[in-house]
């Protein structure tokens, strides 16, 4: 104020000499002092060679994140050396979008201005900041999605209820395209000591900084609108800053996994802590190598169970042979005892038999040899009598006969050779010469063809050959060509 009211027009001094004086007053108010001041990094940039680090300090309102302050700052020497130190502990590199308490000094330069030095940094408050917030999204993602319940020992996601197919052979990967930890994913798969084949499709992306999430979740969006059936989808990337893995904290990348229809592996690379992404995930192992040794071992679990399963097959199988064995065993001795017990039985009774049939024949002969004994004598005796009577009437017959046998024999031998005549000409061996035939079925002369019939065997009988031949048709006829 007193030098806006002696100073005029006139009276000018040059822009070096006011920041001089800017410069004097802000030593003369700061000069030893030190603040511990909470603000957010952005800007920066570091100068390997000189080991200076340029920001810029910002204090960013809670509800719109407007920017309320804003000062340029540096670190160099003991500072330097202190965030350095920072960067071991915690993981995470100084850079951009840090929540931080810093130590600082105020600074005046006549050519570059105010700024601050950053003297220190509480390594416990940018922890606390990262865990609170990564702590907040988990509570997050419980209190929003049905499908995610915290658990004793852990969290519950429906990708982590699903269950992993028997094999795992078709794989999608999410990772890098430069990334080193995807090639050691790949090299362990494709020289695995078992010989197992994978069939892998790359879906490259950008897997860090939180403010690439939508690209990464594009991807993962992608990977189901294939409509392809991985078996499995593997998140990789190698090692890094604990900044660079930021991205694996996101609340809608960490939604998304948990929500997965395909089981969801991650080898993300970090040690020190799980991201959140992992703790949504089916399974999570420390680095791509991991993930790929735990596909191989989870597909040598299935055919070592294959293999098991084998040999209980063969072993039960010959223990069923065995015991199915014994039991022909015994089955075969009990036919065979059974056998010769029912011959035994049946010899017996048929010598038992046999001697019941022998006596009752004997008896049976002996009664009609009785029979027969007294049924001689009694015709001896009648033949005696009825000889002498008829002895006596064949004496009276033999004169009469006498007289009439020459005339007899005469009349009849006349008769004799006219039968003879009849007989030769109807004899059927005269008719066979005459061309008809005599049919024989079944070694029967066949009088009539009722019971003769297509297929039949039949002999054909001429007056010098029999012919042997089978029926093909069988047709009916009257007859009347033969009726004279």
């Amino acid at each position: 104020m007193v030098l806006q009211m002696i100073m005029g027009p006139d009276n000018f001094i040059t822009l070096s000499q006011l920041n001089y004086q800017i410069h004097q007053a802000v030593n003369e108010r700061f000069k030893g002092r030190r603040y511990w001041v909470v603000a957010d990094v952005t800007s920066h940039s570091f100068k390997a060679d000189k080991k200076i680090h340029y920001f810029e300090l910002v204090e960013k309102a809670e509800k719109n994140s407007a920017i309320t302050a804003k000062i340029m700052g540096k670190a160099w020497g003991e500072g330097a050396v202190h965030l350095s130190d920072f960067e071991k502990k915690t993981g995470q590199t100084f850079t951009n979008n840090l929540h931080v308490l810093v130590q600082v000094s105020v600074d005046y330069h006549p050519l570059y201005g105010l700024s601050v030095n950053v003297l220190d940094i509480d390594v416990n408050f940018t922890l606390g900041v990262l865990e609170r917030q990564r702590n907040a999204t988990l509570k997050r993602l419980v209190q929003e999605n049905d499908f995610i319940t915290k658990t004793a020992e852990g969290y519950s996601t429906h990708n982590s209820r699903l269950k992993l197919p028997l094999v795992i052979q078709r794989i999608a990967v999410i990772s890098a395209s430069n990334s080193a930890g995807n090639e050691d994913f790949r090299h362990t798969l494709e020289h695995n000591n078992f010989g197992y084949a994978f069939q892998i499709d790359d879906y490259y992306t950008i897997v860090q900084g939180d403010n690439n999430a939508r690209l990464f979740l594009n991807k993962l969006i992608e990977v189901y609108q294939t409509g392809i059936p991985y078996d499995a989808v593997v998140i990789t990337r190698g090692g890094g800053a604990q900044s660079d893995f930021l991205i694996f904290d996101n609340y809608n990348i960490g939604r998304a996994v948990a929500k997965f229809p395909i089981p969801v592996i991650t080898g993300i690379g970090h040690q020190k802590n799980v991201s959140i992404t992992d703790l949504m995930a089916h399974t999570n192992t420390k680095t791509p190598t991991k993930a790929a040794e735990f596909i191989i071992a989870h597909n040598r679990s299935f055919e070592t169970g294959l293999f098991s399963m084998q040999q209980h097959i063969v072993i039960r199988s010959q223990q069923l042979f065995l015991h199915h064995f014994k039991v022909l065993e015994e089955l075969k001795g009990n036919i065979s005892r059974n056998a010769k017990e029912l011959l035994s039985q049946h010899k017996q009774q048929l010598v038992f038999t046999h001697q019941r049939i022998a006596s009752a024949a004997k008896d049976i002969l002996y009664e009609y040899q009785q029979k027969l004994s007294l049924k001689a004598q009694m015709t001896a005796q009648s033949s005696q009598n009825m000889v002498r009577r008829r002895k006596s009437d064949m004496d009276y017959l033999a004169g009469s006969l006498k007289l009439f046998t020459a005339g007899y024999f005469k009349s009849r031998n006349l008769h004799l050779n006219h039968m003879l005549k009849s007989i030769t000409l109807m004899s059927p061996q005269n008719i066979l010469k005459k061309g008809y035939a005599i049919v024989k079925t079944n070694g029967k002369i066949a009088a009539s063809t009722e019971y003769i019939k297509q297929g039949d065997d039949i002999e054909v009988i001429l007056h010098d050959t029999i012919l042997k031949s089978t029926v093909k048709e069988k047709i009916h006829y009257h007859g009347r060509e033969t009726d004279l």
